[in-house]
């Protein structure tokens, strides 16, 4: 079977125009366990919406052979591997889970298994979870300096990429340093010498200050051009300290970051529950951006959230029970539903499922269904059989990609209430823990 299959390629004010070049990846996606696997534009307008997110579809085997149109050089994301893919890349891969075991064979293959190194901003980059950390910030930073400047050898060494590439990749690892000194905070224990909320305030203030002499700096570079934007961390930093009323740290705002600032922090506004009043402010707002692929990505994911909006038939997906029992979530109609879109890795998930399994058993004409999005089915059934008390839930898994591009899930635990008919009451409901707004509705529908 030929595994292709192009869901959105919409490369309009994404990618310059001109000819573009075929890109082919071929080889295997078996350890991701599942028919269609996503491969999302990773770049600046790749934050704000998934409308250029591709579906790649996977043989029984695991195996697939996937081509597709790229006009410029730009950064993909398929599960936890962040690939740089260039016109005319022509490349074997073995895609893992977890990227540092990903490999890469033919045109192409020596900038990904570069890529392979890439860091996590959430793991605290060079701090790698606090494992790296020291004594004390200077001894750290000393110690992430030695790790930054390995890797940056490591770019240089690259002998067929482009200027381009080695640019980007220079500014990821100013990125992740500034990252890591910022995270130190958070990983050593310097927190601990706070017994009051005031204290602890006070000790976050002073730290920051006394590190802007490090980070400024670094913030200064990696802001001084918009095609920086494309690098996640970049982006991920200069995000969280646009907002000149709330960072201590300071640095250059081009009206590209700017609009992008504004169009991220607006975008947030679409988690709440979508009615004709806010569809209206945001569309008004999003018709004035100035950048067209981030006025693109906006608008579309408007639209989106906009069929999401109440009474507006349910987006329904593919699930499987405990037992391997394949079917659709519309199977499970006639009653109310109260979704939970939930998964292992996911703390604040884990943090609503006892709340979730006891509101189960007191509103019985309620359907409560735990849909996991792990990839792993492994981890699924070891953590439903770890776990005695299930109340009256329901438990699935699904690994439809159309959960996430459907009902436009950009972060997790994440609730849906579905009427008897299949129709949306709501796209984003009250958690359990929410007591005085979930209640009522439970009560209402349970009647």
């Amino acid at each position: 079977m030929k595994s292709v299959l192009l869901v959105f390629l919409l490369v309009v004010g994404i990618v310059s125009h001109g000819i573009g070049k075929n890109v082919r990846l071929h080889g295997s996606l078996k350890e991701f366990g599942t028919k269609v696997v996503s491969m999302e534009f990773n770049g600046a307008a790749g934050e704000i919406s998934k409308i250029w997110t591709q579906e790649i579809m996977v043989n029984e085997d695991g195996s697939f052979d996937f081509s597709f149109d790229l006009k410029r050089p730009g950064y993909y994301s398929v599960g936890r591997n962040t690939l740089y893919l260039t016109p005319g890349d022509d490349m074997e891969v073995y895609l893992s889970t977890s990227q540092s075991q990903s490999w890469f064979k033919g045109k192409g293959a020596e900038v990904n298994n570069y890529m392979k190194g890439r860091l996590s901003p959430q793991r605290g980059s060079f701090l790698d979870v606090g494992h790296n950390v020291k004594a004390d910030f200077e001894q750290t930073k000393k110690y992430i300096d030695e790790l930054a400047a390995q890797r940056e050898k490591e770019l240089k060494a690259l002998q067929n990429v482009s200027k381009e590439f080695v640019e980007l990749e220079t500014m990821r690892i100013k990125g992740d340093v500034a990252n890591s000194y910022m995270m130190y905070l958070w990983y050593s224990s310097l927190l601990r010498n706070g017994k009051t909320n005031e204290e602890k305030e006070k000790i976050i203030d002073e730290f920051k200050n006394s590190i802007r002499k490090y980070v400024n700096p670094l913030l200064k570079e990696i802001s001084a051009k918009d095609k920086y934007l494309d690098v996640a961390v970049v982006r991920g930093i200069l995000l969280g300290n646009c907002d000149t009323s709330t960072s201590v740290y300071d640095f250059p705002k081009s009206k590209r970051l700017k609009e992008f600032y504004d169009a991220y922090t607006m975008g947030m506004r679409m988690e709440e529950v979508m009615t004709q009043s806010l569809y209206n402010e945001l569309h008004a707002f999003g018709s004035k951006l100035k950048s067209a692929d981030i006025k693109q990505a906006f608008l579309w994911r408007l639209e989106q959230r906009a069929r999401l909006m109440e009474g507006r038939p349910a987006i329904d997906f593919s699930v499987m029970d405990m037992n391997g029992k394949e079917g659709k979530l519309s199977d499970y109609k006639g009653k109310v539903l109260y979704v939970d879109f939930w998964a292992t890795w996911c703390g604040p998930c884990l943090g609503e499922i006892p709340s979730f399994n006891e509101l189960s058993k007191k509103y019985p004409n309620i359907q409560f269904v735990g849909v996991s999005l792990d990839e792993r089915m492994k981890s699924w059934q070891n953590k439903l059989k770890k776990d005695s008390d299930h109340g009256n839930v329901l438990e699935l898994i699904s690994r439809d990609p159309l959960i996430w591009t459907g009902w436009d899930i950009t972060g997790i635990p994440r609730f849906l209430l579905i009427d008897k008919d299949f129709k949306i009451i709501s796209a984003s409901a009250p958690w359990p823990s929410q007591k005085e707004e979930i209640v009522p509705l439970l009560e209402k529908y349970n009647k």
